[in-house]
């Protein structure tokens, strides 16, 4: 049954920006129909305890952990992944949204290559791994030209060389690379294990005109095609509610979960 999910750094930004605790603005997210929350590695390993009982407290279970590495340069891809699958696995996470690496664009391209394809091995071997603690993962067209996975081929290209790994579909992140979200859908569909709801609001004109956040479904991007088509092909997981740097996190979110919940 599909599941409406935020990231836990979007509850921490309202108990910021509304002058709360922590465990108040999470019960504001539960109240408006939030069921699950996405928390990377920095957020729970070594408070596992803590964000256990967080989440027991308001019902809330976990969506996936985004993870951080670096399997370009250091190939030991056990050492660097080990504390964050105890943590996912104890936390009772089925899912870990891998961000493998980024190149240094002054590297020459032999270098570039060598490091991508590191990663493509190193993904290979983190998905036995996560799989003894019954993890699968998933690994997002990442808005950061510097990942090689920045672009639909180069998810393309993870997904070739490592048949476990899953995609996951962010609505948001096709747009600074210069692609369609829907024609991202068509290449990725049969692969999406995950989905994220981004919107993108334009601001200015011409060559001033920049992105910004916008609630889901209030922004320039084609977000109802998107969910229609998502659940046209099965899909009855998570939907990640994002937008980082959003100036008043609450109200996004209020929005954004009315209007995912008019789509489903």
């Amino acid at each position: 049954m599909a599941q409406i999910a935020t990231f836990y750094d979007h509850i921490k930004d309202i108990s910021r920006q509304r002058g709360i605790s922590l465990m108040d603005a999470m019960g504001l997210a539960r109240q408006l129909g939030v069921e699950a929350l996405e928390v990377n590695q920095n957020n729970m390993i070594g408070r596992e305890d803590e964000v256990g009982q967080e989440l027991a407290y308001h019902d809330m279970s976990i969506s996936a952990v985004p993870a951080y590495f670096d399997f370009g340069r250091d190939p030991d891809v056990a050492r660097q992944a080990l504390p964050t699958l105890e943590a996912a696995s104890y936390l009772g996470a089925k899912k870990l949204l891998v961000i493998p690496g980024f190149l240094d664009q002054d590297d020459p391209p032999q270098e570039r290559e060598r490091q991508t394809q590191a990663m493509v091995d190193g993904v290979c071997r983190l998905a036995e791994l996560a799989g003894q603690y019954g993890l699968s993962l998933v690994m997002e067209e990442y808005d950061n030209p510097a990942a090689p996975f920045s672009t639909t081929q180069g998810v393309l290209r993870f997904l070739q060389g490592c048949p476990a790994l899953s995609a996951c579909f962010d609505t948001g992140n096709f747009l600074p690379a210069g692609e369609e979200a829907l024609e991202a859908w068509e290449a990725l569909k049969g692969r999406v294990g995950h989905v994220h709801l981004k919107d993108r609001g334009l601001a200015g004109e011409g060559d001033a005109r920049r992105m910004v956040p916008s609630p889901v479904g209030a922004g320039a991007l084609p977000l109802a095609k998107a969910v229609e088509l998502i659940r046209a092909q099965g899909y009855d997981g998570a939907y990640t509610l994002e937008f980082y740097n959003s100036p008043d996190t609450l109200s996004f979110l209020e929005q954004s979960v009315a209007w995912l919940k008019s789509q489903l």
